[in-house]
Protein backbone atom coordinates (compact mmCIF):
# COMPACT_ATOMS: atom_id res chain seq x y z
CA UNK A 1 0.00 0.00 0.00
CA UNK A 2 1.17 3.47 -0.80
CA UNK A 3 1.92 5.60 2.13
CA UNK A 4 1.02 8.51 0.91
CA UNK A 5 -1.79 7.84 -2.08
CA UNK A 6 -1.92 10.17 -5.10
CA UNK A 7 -5.12 10.57 -7.11
CA UNK A 8 -3.54 8.31 -10.08
CA UNK A 9 -2.71 5.14 -7.63
CA UNK A 10 -6.46 4.90 -7.45
CA UNK A 11 -7.02 5.50 -11.52
CA UNK A 12 -8.41 8.85 -11.06
CA UNK A 13 -6.84 11.83 -12.77
CA UNK A 14 -5.69 14.84 -10.83
CA UNK A 15 -6.83 17.61 -13.11
CA UNK A 16 -10.31 16.34 -13.19
CA UNK A 17 -10.18 16.74 -9.20
CA UNK A 18 -8.90 20.06 -9.63
CA UNK A 19 -11.81 21.08 -11.49
CA UNK A 20 -14.05 18.90 -9.19
CA UNK A 21 -12.71 21.63 -6.16
CA UNK A 22 -13.02 24.94 -8.57
CA UNK A 23 -16.16 24.15 -9.02
CA UNK A 24 -17.10 23.88 -5.43
CA UNK A 25 -15.31 27.33 -4.43
CA UNK A 26 -17.23 28.64 -8.06
CA UNK A 27 -20.59 28.03 -6.05
CA UNK A 28 -18.87 29.94 -2.95
CA UNK A 29 -17.67 32.71 -4.80
CA UNK A 30 -20.94 33.16 -6.36
CA UNK A 31 -22.72 33.09 -3.27
CA UNK A 32 -24.69 29.72 -3.69
CA UNK A 33 -23.19 28.57 -0.53
CA UNK A 34 -20.65 29.47 2.34
CA UNK A 35 -18.35 26.21 2.20
CA UNK A 36 -18.11 22.69 2.18
CA UNK A 37 -16.10 19.48 2.60
CA UNK A 38 -15.21 16.65 -0.37
CA UNK A 39 -14.00 13.19 0.07
CA UNK A 40 -13.53 11.32 -2.82
CA UNK A 41 -12.69 7.77 -2.21
CA UNK A 42 -11.35 4.70 -4.67
CA UNK A 43 -11.50 0.94 -3.85
CA UNK A 44 -11.84 2.14 -0.29
CA UNK A 45 -8.92 4.20 0.23
CA UNK A 46 -9.44 8.08 0.23
CA UNK A 47 -7.70 9.50 -2.71
CA UNK A 48 -9.20 13.66 -2.63
CA UNK A 49 -10.35 15.22 0.16
CA UNK A 50 -10.56 19.03 0.51
CA UNK A 51 -12.40 21.80 2.27
CA UNK A 52 -13.28 25.28 1.05
CA UNK A 53 -15.06 28.61 2.21
CA UNK A 54 -16.22 29.10 5.89
CA UNK A 55 -18.67 27.35 7.82
CA UNK A 56 -19.74 30.29 10.17
CA UNK A 57 -18.78 33.56 10.41
CA UNK A 58 -14.74 33.54 10.73
CA UNK A 59 -14.70 30.21 11.02
CA UNK A 60 -13.05 27.97 8.50
CA UNK A 61 -14.13 23.92 7.82
CA UNK A 62 -12.15 21.67 10.00
CA UNK A 63 -12.19 17.75 9.20
CA UNK A 64 -13.65 16.79 12.44
CA UNK A 65 -16.40 19.39 12.05
CA UNK A 66 -19.88 17.75 13.01
CA UNK A 67 -22.09 18.62 10.02
CA UNK A 68 -26.41 17.71 10.30
CA UNK A 69 -27.09 15.25 7.71
CA UNK A 70 -30.69 16.31 7.20
CA UNK A 71 -32.30 12.93 5.20
CA UNK A 72 -29.08 12.16 4.85
CA UNK A 73 -29.82 10.33 8.53
CA UNK A 74 -32.30 8.59 6.68
CA UNK A 75 -29.79 5.64 5.22
CA UNK A 76 -28.86 5.37 8.83
CA UNK A 77 -32.00 4.60 10.17
CA UNK A 78 -32.85 2.83 7.42
CA UNK A 79 -29.74 0.28 8.06
CA UNK A 80 -31.20 0.04 11.59
CA UNK A 81 -34.57 -1.25 10.22
CA UNK A 82 -32.91 -3.92 7.95
CA UNK A 83 -30.63 -5.12 10.43
CA UNK A 84 -33.71 -5.73 12.66
CA UNK A 85 -35.40 -7.82 9.91
CA UNK A 86 -32.45 -9.79 9.69
CA UNK A 87 -32.42 -10.29 12.77
CA UNK A 88 -36.37 -11.36 12.64
CA UNK A 89 -37.97 -8.85 14.44
CA UNK A 90 -40.06 -8.91 11.91
CA UNK A 91 -40.56 -8.34 7.84
CA UNK A 92 -40.73 -6.44 4.66
CA UNK A 93 -44.28 -6.69 4.60
CA UNK A 94 -45.41 -6.83 7.97
CA UNK A 95 -48.36 -4.14 8.51
CA UNK A 96 -47.29 -0.79 9.89
CA UNK A 97 -50.65 -1.15 12.14
CA UNK A 98 -49.05 -4.49 13.61
CA UNK A 99 -45.74 -2.27 14.87
CA UNK A 100 -47.49 1.20 16.18
CA UNK A 101 -50.80 0.55 17.46
CA UNK A 102 -53.42 2.61 16.50
CA UNK A 103 -51.99 3.31 13.16
CA UNK A 104 -54.01 1.13 11.14
CA UNK A 105 -57.05 3.62 10.48
CA UNK A 106 -57.99 6.21 7.80
CA UNK A 107 -57.22 4.52 4.88
CA UNK A 108 -53.44 3.53 5.94
CA UNK A 109 -54.67 -0.25 7.02
CA UNK A 110 -52.29 -2.17 4.12
CA UNK A 111 -49.49 0.28 4.62
CA UNK A 112 -46.33 -2.17 4.72
CA UNK A 113 -42.58 -1.33 6.30
CA UNK A 114 -41.44 -1.63 2.79
CA UNK A 115 -43.55 0.94 1.60
CA UNK A 116 -42.47 3.14 4.63
CA UNK A 117 -39.44 2.77 3.55
CA UNK A 118 -40.21 3.79 -0.12
CA UNK A 119 -41.97 6.16 0.61
CA UNK A 120 -44.80 4.74 -0.70
CA UNK A 121 -46.84 4.16 2.69
CA UNK A 122 -49.79 6.96 2.13
CA UNK A 123 -47.83 9.80 4.17
CA UNK A 124 -47.58 13.23 3.35
CA UNK A 125 -44.77 15.34 2.96
CA UNK A 126 -44.07 17.37 5.91
CA UNK A 127 -41.53 17.53 8.66
CA UNK A 128 -44.25 17.24 11.28
CA UNK A 129 -47.72 15.71 11.13
CA UNK A 130 -50.60 18.10 11.43
CA UNK A 131 -51.74 19.67 14.25
CA UNK A 132 -48.27 20.23 16.09
CA UNK A 133 -46.35 22.82 15.72
CA UNK A 134 -42.38 22.86 14.59
CA UNK A 135 -41.36 22.90 17.80
CA UNK A 136 -41.98 19.35 17.88
CA UNK A 137 -40.00 17.97 15.35
CA UNK A 138 -37.85 15.93 17.62
CA UNK A 139 -40.23 14.55 19.71
CA UNK A 140 -40.22 11.19 18.65
CA UNK A 141 -43.38 9.78 20.20
CA UNK A 142 -45.63 12.72 19.82
CA UNK A 143 -45.15 12.58 16.24
CA UNK A 144 -45.62 9.21 15.70
CA UNK A 145 -48.96 9.65 17.77
CA UNK A 146 -50.03 12.48 15.56
CA UNK A 147 -48.98 10.06 12.55
CA UNK A 148 -51.68 7.71 13.66
CA UNK A 149 -54.45 10.45 13.19
CA UNK A 150 -53.33 11.15 9.50
CA UNK A 151 -55.95 10.12 6.92
CA UNK A 152 -53.41 8.35 4.14
CA UNK A 153 -52.93 10.72 1.38
CA UNK A 154 -53.44 8.74 -1.16
CA UNK A 155 -53.92 4.57 -1.49
CA UNK A 156 -50.45 3.31 0.50
CA UNK A 157 -49.12 1.59 -3.01
CA UNK A 158 -50.29 3.74 -5.70
CA UNK A 159 -48.08 6.90 -5.31
CA UNK A 160 -45.00 8.32 -4.47
CA UNK A 161 -44.52 10.93 -1.87
CA UNK A 162 -41.23 12.14 -0.02
CA UNK A 163 -42.71 11.75 3.87
CA UNK A 164 -39.30 14.35 4.56
CA UNK A 165 -40.02 13.96 8.46
CA UNK A 166 -42.69 11.95 8.65
CA UNK A 167 -41.74 8.44 7.46
CA UNK A 168 -38.54 7.88 8.65
CA UNK A 169 -39.46 9.14 11.86
CA UNK A 170 -42.42 6.47 12.15
CA UNK A 171 -39.56 3.81 11.34
CA UNK A 172 -37.56 4.68 14.14
CA UNK A 173 -40.61 4.87 16.61
CA UNK A 174 -41.21 1.27 15.14
CA UNK A 175 -37.56 0.15 16.19
CA UNK A 176 -38.16 2.06 19.71
CA UNK A 177 -41.64 -0.26 19.93
CA UNK A 178 -39.75 -3.37 18.92
CA UNK A 179 -36.39 -2.83 20.75
CA UNK A 180 -36.06 -5.91 23.20
CA UNK A 181 -33.65 -3.50 25.29
CA UNK A 182 -36.76 -1.07 25.85
CA UNK A 183 -33.99 1.44 24.35
CA UNK A 184 -34.77 4.87 22.93
CA UNK A 185 -34.31 5.87 19.45
CA UNK A 186 -30.69 7.97 20.07
CA UNK A 187 -29.40 5.19 22.63
CA UNK A 188 -30.63 2.50 19.59
CA UNK A 189 -28.26 4.31 16.97
CA UNK A 190 -25.48 4.89 19.34
CA UNK A 191 -25.25 1.47 20.40
CA UNK A 192 -26.50 -0.86 16.95
CA UNK A 193 -24.75 1.10 14.80
CA UNK A 194 -22.05 4.24 15.12
CA UNK A 195 -20.40 2.66 17.98
CA UNK A 196 -19.76 -1.12 16.47
CA UNK A 197 -18.72 0.86 13.30
CA UNK A 198 -16.22 2.88 15.23
CA UNK A 199 -18.23 6.19 13.96
CA UNK A 200 -17.30 8.13 17.36
CA UNK A 201 -17.73 11.36 16.09
CA UNK A 202 -21.83 10.82 15.01
CA UNK A 203 -24.93 11.11 16.65
CA UNK A 204 -28.75 11.63 16.18
CA UNK A 205 -28.87 14.77 18.06
CA UNK A 206 -26.23 17.35 18.95
CA UNK A 207 -25.64 19.95 21.51
CA UNK A 208 -26.46 23.31 20.01
CA UNK A 209 -23.11 24.62 22.15
CA UNK A 210 -20.83 22.05 20.82
CA UNK A 211 -18.32 23.88 19.14
CA UNK A 212 -17.79 21.34 16.18
CA UNK A 213 -21.42 21.96 15.12
CA UNK A 214 -22.09 23.73 12.16
CA UNK A 215 -25.08 25.48 12.15
CA UNK A 216 -27.54 25.80 9.08
CA UNK A 217 -26.84 28.84 7.23
CA UNK A 218 -28.29 30.80 4.34
CA UNK A 219 -26.51 32.83 1.87
CA UNK A 220 -28.30 36.29 0.98
CA UNK A 221 -29.45 34.94 -2.38
CA UNK A 222 -31.20 31.36 -1.01
CA UNK A 223 -32.91 33.72 1.94
CA UNK A 224 -36.66 32.65 1.34
CA UNK A 225 -39.40 33.62 3.40
CA UNK A 226 -39.87 30.04 5.40
CA UNK A 227 -35.99 30.35 6.00
CA UNK A 228 -36.53 31.84 9.61
CA UNK A 229 -38.54 29.49 10.69
CA UNK A 230 -36.36 26.52 9.33
CA UNK A 231 -32.74 28.23 11.10
CA UNK A 232 -35.07 28.24 14.35
CA UNK A 233 -36.14 24.21 13.53
CA UNK A 234 -32.42 23.13 12.96
CA UNK A 235 -30.52 25.03 15.24
CA UNK A 236 -32.43 25.47 18.43
CA UNK A 237 -35.42 22.88 17.98
CA UNK A 238 -32.74 20.55 17.56
CA UNK A 239 -30.79 19.84 20.94
CA UNK A 240 -28.91 16.77 21.98
CA UNK A 241 -31.81 14.65 23.23
CA UNK A 242 -34.19 15.63 20.45
CA UNK A 243 -34.83 12.53 18.24
CA UNK A 244 -35.83 12.83 14.81
CA UNK A 245 -34.74 9.77 12.51
CA UNK A 246 -35.30 11.33 9.04
CA UNK A 247 -32.79 14.16 9.72
CA UNK A 248 -31.27 14.92 13.59
CA UNK A 249 -28.14 12.69 12.67
CA UNK A 250 -24.71 14.67 12.89
CA UNK A 251 -21.03 13.07 11.58
CA UNK A 252 -17.91 14.62 10.42
CA UNK A 253 -17.05 13.94 6.64
CA UNK A 254 -14.88 10.58 7.97
CA UNK A 255 -17.62 8.81 9.57
CA UNK A 256 -20.30 9.24 6.89
CA UNK A 257 -16.91 7.50 5.00
CA UNK A 258 -16.79 5.04 7.27
CA UNK A 259 -20.87 4.59 7.11
CA UNK A 260 -20.68 3.86 3.31
CA UNK A 261 -18.10 1.15 3.26
CA UNK A 262 -20.99 -0.84 4.60
CA UNK A 263 -22.83 -0.15 1.62
CA UNK A 264 -19.73 -0.23 -0.70
CA UNK A 265 -19.23 -4.03 1.09
CA UNK A 266 -22.43 -4.66 0.84
CA UNK A 267 -23.43 -4.90 4.20
CA UNK A 268 -20.00 -5.37 5.53
CA UNK A 269 -17.27 -3.09 7.14
CA UNK A 270 -14.72 -2.72 9.49
CA UNK A 271 -15.07 -6.46 10.35
CA UNK A 272 -18.89 -5.68 11.25
CA UNK A 273 -21.91 -8.00 9.28
CA UNK A 274 -24.55 -5.36 9.79
CA UNK A 275 -26.16 -6.70 7.01
CA UNK A 276 -26.62 -9.61 5.23
CA UNK A 277 -25.40 -9.53 1.66
CA UNK A 278 -29.20 -10.60 0.36
CA UNK A 279 -31.15 -7.86 2.30
CA UNK A 280 -28.70 -5.69 0.92
CA UNK A 281 -28.76 -6.45 -2.60
CA UNK A 282 -32.91 -6.42 -2.43
CA UNK A 283 -33.17 -3.25 -0.65
CA UNK A 284 -31.08 -1.50 -3.34
CA UNK A 285 -33.60 -1.85 -6.12
CA UNK A 286 -35.91 0.43 -6.93
CA UNK A 287 -38.91 0.08 -4.82
CA UNK A 288 -41.07 2.57 -6.50
CA UNK A 289 -40.79 1.47 -10.10
CA UNK A 290 -42.30 3.97 -12.85
CA UNK A 291 -43.33 6.34 -10.24
CA UNK A 292 -42.45 9.70 -9.71
CA UNK A 293 -41.47 11.71 -6.72
CA UNK A 294 -44.95 13.70 -6.17
CA UNK A 295 -43.52 15.59 -3.21
CA UNK A 296 -41.25 17.77 -5.67
CA UNK A 297 -43.88 18.03 -8.55
CA UNK A 298 -44.89 21.88 -7.99
CA UNK A 299 -41.51 22.89 -8.54
CA UNK A 300 -41.06 20.44 -11.24
CA UNK A 301 -44.43 22.44 -12.96
CA UNK A 302 -43.03 25.57 -12.20
CA UNK A 303 -39.52 25.49 -13.57
CA UNK A 304 -40.79 23.65 -16.33
CA UNK A 305 -38.62 20.38 -15.62
CA UNK A 306 -39.15 16.76 -16.85
CA UNK A 307 -40.90 15.01 -14.15
CA UNK A 308 -38.28 13.73 -10.93
CA UNK A 309 -38.68 9.48 -11.09
CA UNK A 310 -38.37 8.35 -7.70
CA UNK A 311 -35.81 5.61 -7.65
CA UNK A 312 -36.10 5.03 -4.36
CA UNK A 313 -34.31 2.18 -2.71
CA UNK A 314 -35.18 0.80 1.08
CA UNK A 315 -31.38 2.06 1.76
CA UNK A 316 -32.18 5.68 2.47
CA UNK A 317 -32.12 6.79 -0.99
CA UNK A 318 -31.56 6.74 -4.67
CA UNK A 319 -30.69 4.25 -7.20
CA UNK A 320 -29.26 5.62 -10.52
CA UNK A 321 -31.05 3.31 -12.53
CA UNK A 322 -31.10 4.10 -16.57
CA UNK A 323 -32.21 7.21 -18.86
CA UNK A 324 -31.36 10.26 -18.96
CA UNK A 325 -33.10 11.96 -16.09
CA UNK A 326 -32.00 14.34 -13.15
CA UNK A 327 -30.45 12.18 -10.37
CA UNK A 328 -28.37 12.48 -7.30
CA UNK A 329 -25.52 10.17 -8.15
CA UNK A 330 -24.63 11.87 -11.72
CA UNK A 331 -25.21 11.31 -15.31
CA UNK A 332 -22.91 9.19 -15.86
CA UNK A 333 -23.14 7.13 -13.15
CA UNK A 334 -23.38 3.12 -13.69
CA UNK A 335 -27.14 1.91 -13.35
CA UNK A 336 -26.90 0.12 -10.11
CA UNK A 337 -24.99 3.59 -8.29
CA UNK A 338 -26.62 4.66 -5.06
CA UNK A 339 -26.71 7.80 -3.56
CA UNK A 340 -27.93 9.54 0.14
CA UNK A 341 -28.93 13.28 -0.19
CA UNK A 342 -29.79 15.82 2.55
CA UNK A 343 -32.31 18.11 1.65
CA UNK A 344 -30.30 21.37 0.94
CA UNK A 345 -27.13 20.53 2.11
CA UNK A 346 -25.56 16.91 1.54
CA UNK A 347 -24.90 13.80 0.24
CA UNK A 348 -23.20 10.67 -0.84
CA UNK A 349 -23.01 8.54 -3.93
CA UNK A 350 -21.09 5.03 -4.31
CA UNK A 351 -21.03 3.87 -7.92
CA UNK A 352 -19.76 0.63 -7.75
CA UNK A 353 -18.51 -0.26 -11.03
CA UNK A 354 -15.82 2.05 -11.06
CA UNK A 355 -15.90 1.31 -6.94
CA UNK A 356 -16.25 4.99 -6.26
CA UNK A 357 -17.49 6.70 -3.54
CA UNK A 358 -18.12 10.64 -3.36
CA UNK A 359 -19.22 12.65 0.05
CA UNK A 360 -19.87 16.11 -0.41
CA UNK A 361 -21.53 18.40 3.30
CA UNK A 362 -21.67 21.96 2.64
CA UNK A 363 -22.75 25.36 5.44
CA UNK A 364 -25.27 26.93 3.63
CA UNK A 365 -28.52 25.38 2.27
CA UNK A 366 -29.57 25.36 -1.34
CA UNK A 367 -33.42 24.07 -1.13
CA UNK A 368 -35.12 21.59 -3.86
CA UNK A 369 -34.34 20.52 -6.81
CA UNK A 370 -31.41 22.55 -7.22
CA UNK A 371 -29.59 20.72 -4.81
CA UNK A 372 -29.90 17.53 -6.34
CA UNK A 373 -28.63 19.18 -9.45
CA UNK A 374 -25.95 20.49 -7.94
CA UNK A 375 -24.87 16.95 -6.40
CA UNK A 376 -25.37 15.56 -9.96
CA UNK A 377 -22.96 17.61 -11.24
CA UNK A 378 -20.48 17.37 -8.38
CA UNK A 379 -20.80 13.14 -9.15
CA UNK A 380 -20.30 14.03 -12.82
CA UNK A 381 -17.38 15.85 -11.91
CA UNK A 382 -15.90 13.01 -9.82
CA UNK A 383 -16.79 10.18 -12.22
CA UNK A 384 -14.95 12.38 -14.82
CA UNK A 385 -11.66 11.84 -12.78
CA UNK A 386 -11.80 7.84 -13.11
CA UNK A 387 -9.43 6.63 -16.09
CA UNK A 388 -9.47 3.44 -14.90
Amino acid sequence: MNPNPTPPSFGLNKDALARLGASIEADIDSGKHFGASILVARHGQVAYQASFGTVAPGRAPSGDDRYLLMSMSKAYTATLVLKAIDEGRFGLDTRIADLVPGFGALGKQRATLRQLLAHTAGLPFGLVPPPLGLDKAGNLAVKAAAMCALPAAYSPGTKCIYTSGLGYDLLGQILVNTDPKKRGFNRISQEDLFTPLGMTDSSFGCATDDPRRVPVSFTEANVGPTTPMLLRVFNEFLTGEAEMPSGNAYSTINDVFRFTEVFRGRGTAHGQRVLSPALFDYARQDHAPGLINDAIAFEVEERGLDDFPAHFTLLGGYVRGSGHILNATGHTASPQSIAAVGGASTAWMIDPERDLTVIFLSAGFIEGLRHIERVQRINDLALAAVDA
